[in-house]
């Protein structure tokens, strides 16, 4: 198995449920595996069936990347979205499918996700709430079995900036049979929705950003400085 890359089909598919007869099975086992493997040589967190060219609803994670820290692995089949929060935060995400950092921009997510899956050996119901990174990174992987790519989230400002390095995926991939944009229903009920314009912030996001700047001003004028803030990096397993 490899990397699928932008504008093959698969990746703008409805990805099939897997069936629950394939679950527990060695060849199933084998391709989870498989997948995880590939996710850490690719230096990413997540990787989902359709970036291996599978229509599975199928994505394996470990949103820490580390090889050594296998108990952070997760393997996700047939998962729905029951709950986003109100709270959403921005940040920089890339994509594997479309080599990573040289596809980067500004994506919104649900700081918290209550999500539902299936065990992948014995098919019982997991429901658990997810935060912060681990949240983002499943609702990263769980855009790619929908058949929706992180850059269809950015804002027009961020997608006119990656077109180059889109077209240049256009120019190499060989056949006919490309497919460029979501489908249009899915995309109209994404869940945060994308991006309107650059420096946009939703009204939980504005409301909390004006908080932190009034408490900053304030620690200004005590202390005469601010402390500075940090940011997410790229390399996604996307």
């Amino acid at each position: 198995m490899s990397i699928t890359e932008y504008p093959h089909p698969v990746l703008r598919k409805l990805a099939d449920d897997i069936e629950p007869s394939e679950l527990g099975t060695s060849d199933f086992l084998k391709l989870c595996d498989e997948m995880i493997s590939i996710m850490y040589q690719a230096s990413g967190v997540g990787l989902a069936a359709p970036q291996v060219g599978l229509s599975k609803r199928l994505f394996v994670y470990n949103h820490l990347g580390d090889p050594n820290k296998p108990e952070f692995e997760r393997i996700i089949v047939n998962p729905t979205i029951l709950e986003y929060s109100d709270g959403v935060e921005l940040e920089d995400e890339g994509c594997l499918s479309s080599r990573s950092g040289q596809c980067q921009g500004c994506v919104c997510r649900a700081s918290s996700v209550m999500v539902e899956y299936v065990d992948p050996v014995n098919g019982g119901k997991i429901r658990k709430r997810l935060n912060g990174f681990e949240a983002r990174v499943f609702q990263h992987e769980y855009d790619h079995i929908d058949g929706i790519l992180h850059f269809d989230r950015f804002c027009p400002e961020d997608r006119t900036a990656i077109q180059p390095k889109l077209d240049e995926l256009l120019a190499a991939y060989t056949k006919d049979d490309g497919i460029l944009e979501p489908d249009t229903t899915r995309y109209a009920n994404l869940q945060p929705i994308p991006l309107p314009k650059k420096g946009w912030l939703p009204p939980v996001v504005e409301s909390m950003a004006l908080s932190a700047k009034n408490k900053a001003n304030k620690k200004k004028t005590k202390k005469g400085k601010t402390s500075g803030g940090g940011g997410f990096g790229g390399g996604f397993g996307k």
